[in-house]
């Protein structure tokens, strides 16, 4: 396969390896693959695009599915990240103040809602590269091949509807194939549930996404978040309910729910954004 030349991104702003990679490859989407030459490869969709940093720490771009810069930075997110910053209370929060000087060009992706969907669906209980193989087992059997790539995208829950559970865990999702099946026969009933999801507010949109088979209220707020673009959502999981207590030793003995509140009451709307700060966090050597 012939690849097109890298060009620049335009109008990307300049972003660190770091914060590249905890953006494509840090628990947001699970289909960004590190390449030999250090790049990425991405597939969302029908887009396959490449990216990588040059020595200024500019994006470049290359695109085998022809995908244009304008649906690469949407898909990107990087535009609303100033704003985000500045609705944080940084200068008051001095966690949060330390956090964006190490995590500041982290991005939120702005991912299609069904592809999050199946995504997180399958992350349950899972890490990053088991979700990545079930989601690549999933794109072989029943997705479409995207035109001189050498890829499939994956299967919309159209498609989904029509597999048989047993034939979902032979691509290794085990339980997690009963929720897949359960949903896509939900949404083949219900086609305008998760159109009509964008409109609600928060709260509702939570309650609404949980009635789906495989959807608690972590589950619920990473489709929100990663998915939606409702930045105020915070999904705590096991992970991030330590690091709030290592953060913030007041808060030992809450529970996720409660911590959950707090943070969409203390961050505000770009809650999600300091949760993606907190989780890249993570490897801190004084964890």
């Amino acid at each position: 396969m012939s690849l097109p030349a890298w060009e620049r991104l335009p109008e990307a702003p300049p972003i660190n390896e770091r914060s590249l990679a905890e953006t494509l490859d840090g628990g947001q989407a699970f289909r960004w693959f590190r390449q030999p030459d250090g790049s990425w490869e991405g597939i969302w969709e029908r887009n396959v695009v490449g990216l990588r940093l040059d020595p200024a720490s500019r994006l470049e771009y290359r695109s085998p599915s022809g995908t244009p810069p304008g649906t690469i930075l949407h898909y990107l997110g990087l535009d609303r990240i100033p704003g985000l910053i500045a609705a944080l209370p940084c200068q008051a929060d001095p966690v949060l103040e330390a956090l964006c000087r190490k995590w500041g060009g982290l991005s939120l992706l702005r991912q299609p809602e069904g592809e999050t969907l199946l995504a997180f669906i399958c992350s349950s209980n899972k890490r990053i590269p088991q979700i990545r193989a079930m989601l690549l087992n999933l794109a072989a059997a029943f997705g479409e091949p995207v035109s001189g790539t050498g890829l499939n995208a994956l299967p919309g829950w159209e498609r989904l509807a029509e597999v048989r559970e047993e034939d979902l865990r032979r691509c290794a999702l085990g339980y997690r194939a009963r929720h897949v099946a359960g949903t896509a026969a939900f949404l083949r009933g219900n086609p305008e549930f998760l159109q009509s999801i964008q409109e609600l507010p928060l709260p509702e949109a939570r309650v609404r996404l949980c009635r789906l088979p495989g959807v608690g209220p972590k589950v619920a707020d990473c489709i929100l978040l990663f998915g939606y673009g409702k930045c105020a959502a915070f999904p705590v999981d096991t992970w991030i309910a330590r690091l709030m207590v290592r953060h913030y030793p007041e808060l030992d003995g809450w529970t996720r729910e409660q911590l959950a509140t707090f943070a969409r009451l203390h961050y505000g709307r770009a809650a999600g954004l300091a949760q993606q700060w907190l989780f890249a966090d993570r490897s801190d050597p004084s964890d």
